[in-house]
């Protein structure tokens, strides 16, 4: 698979004015181009623009709780979010990953950890919040909401079918399970909600595989869940 424009690309949102600036320098060093945002509204914008591959989240954003932030985010992106949290316990933790995020640091965090955390999540991410995927034998625009296919052909994707196929793209090769893409996708939790998500893999397969019947991108992971593969 090959991604279009790999250079990364940092949201950094609600660190204190010294953290903030230290960020944004270790990053821009490292060869990241990075943006500064301090409110709500512009996290929530600019994190949902397309225009960014990781958000680095931190609970000193004003009048914003972190937690309910990236809840706001990640029905709209499969930006990847790491969240600085004060809270360093293991619940902690756990509520991040639940809320949406990627990964998670306590807000007394080694800068270099940090770095290494970005790069890991570029890695396990690679088509991040990118809108075009090229693969061996068709595209994908997530833009457009279309998938080009062999001799021009075109599949238009609904929004539900963009936002499942993106989220699993942008864990490719990791299987996810009904219960994670549906709370991840758009915070939901139930049975029904699990046959909801079953049915939009099935459309993406008869969209996206050359053979739905014998998948070679979207792949059934048994007593896990789905896997997006990527081709090598």
């Amino acid at each position: 698979m090959r991604i279009m424009n790999n250079t990364g690309r940092i949201l950094v949102a609600g660190s204190s004015a010294g953290m903030s600036k230290q960020l944004c320098v270790a990053l821009e060093f490292e060869g990241y181009r990075v943006l500064e945002v301090g409110t709500e509204s512009q996290t929530i914008e600019q994190a949902s623009s397309g225009s960014h591959d990781v958000v680095i989240l931190a609970s000193t954003l004003e009048a914003a709780e972190p937690y309910q932030l990236c809840r706001a985010i990640r029905p709209k992106s499969a930006v990847g979010i790491i969240l600085i949290s004060r809270d360093a316990s293991g619940q902690g933790r756990i509520d991040a990953l639940n809320s949406g995020a990627d990964d998670f640091l306590p807000s007394k965090f080694v800068l270099a950890e940090l770095l290494a955390r970005v790069r890991a999540l570029l890695r396990r991410v690679p088509s991040g919040n990118r809108n075009q995927v090229l693969l061996r034998d068709r595209a994908i625009d997530f833009q457009s909401h279309e998938i080009t296919g062999p001799q021009g052909r075109i599949a238009r994707l609904t929004p539900k079918e963009c936002l499942v196929l993106k989220y699993l793209v942008s864990h490719a090769n990791r299987p996810l399970t009904p219960q994670n893409l549906a709370r991840s996708v758009w915070q939901w939790d139930g049975e029904g909600r699990i046959e909801f998500v079953r049915i939009v893999v099935k459309q993406l397969r008869q969209k996206l595989e050359p053979d739905p019947d014998n998948p070679c991108y979207i792949l059934t992971q048994r007593s896990m869940g789905y896997q997006f593969q990527l081709p090598m």
